[in-house]
């Protein structure tokens, strides 16, 4: 409820004292009110300071922690001359609780890459399907993208569902300028051959050779195709 406004005695030209100290103890008031604002705000500006300072901190805590996860995980995957002492499948599996203890800290699509890769290795592969699929959904990186729909591919070719197959490979190739779309004819060729559809496998091999003239996997298409 609003104070209610103190009537004064209007003297003209005389100031009382009671007026004096009215002032007195509204100017305190102001510059207690002023004080407080000012505490609060640099109050505030200092806790964003610590809590951007802290995250940065955390950020490039995080940021090397994954790295040194990661890289022990290309370790174990690849197999170093120490890791080759242990047998693959123990390998496989320790390269993925690498990856994924460095992707749960700092969410980068080529270790989710190669999450897929080691339970691929493992034989999981709805585990690598599934894996893949999140990859494709949450990141954007072309060159991520082509090696995850080549590696979808044939995880599906591993469970003999050679229509998923087929549709992982097209969706390289309908994506413009992505990598890997000479390997994705190549491979619907082959997939199709084997499916008896022996024409529509030709024509993947001269679509591979005429498109890309200068694939690594010519050779291969024209063997396919008899003329070599």
């Amino acid at each position: 409820m609003p104070k209610a406004i103190k009537r004064r005695t209007e003297k003209k030209g005389i100031t009382t004292e009671e007026d004096l100290r009215e002032t007195v103890v509204d100017i305190r008031q102001r510059l207690k009110e002023k004080q407080r604002t000012l505490v609060y705000a640099v109050t505030v500006f200092i806790v964003l300071a610590i809590s951007i300072g802290g995250f940065a901190v955390y950020e490039k805590t995080s940021s090397n922690k994954a790295l040194e996860l990661e890289i022990e995980g290309y370790r174990l995957f690849y197999g170093d001359y120490q890791a080759m002492l242990i047998p693959p499948a123990e390998r496989y599996k320790q390269a993925l609780e690498m990856f994924k203890k460095s992707y749960a800290t700092r969410k980068r699509p080529d270790v989710l890459l190669y999450i897929a890769n080691c339970q691929y290795e493992l034989g999981s592969y709805d585990e690598a399907i599934k894996t893949l699929k999140e990859l494709n959904s949450r990141f954007s990186d072309p060159k991520v993208i082509s090696l995850s729909y080549y590696k979808m591919a044939m995880s599906y070719v591993k469970k003999g569902d050679m229509d998923n197959a087929l549709t992982s490979l097209k969706n390289i190739l309908n994506i413009k300028d992505i990598p890997l779309q000479d390997m994705a004819l190549l491979e619907t060729g082959k997939i199709l051959e084997l499916s008896g559809k022996t024409e529509d496998a030709k024509n993947k091999y001269r679509e591979l050779i005429n498109k890309f003239p200068k694939s690594a996997l010519l050779n291969e298409a024209k063997t396919r195709l008899g003329e070599k």
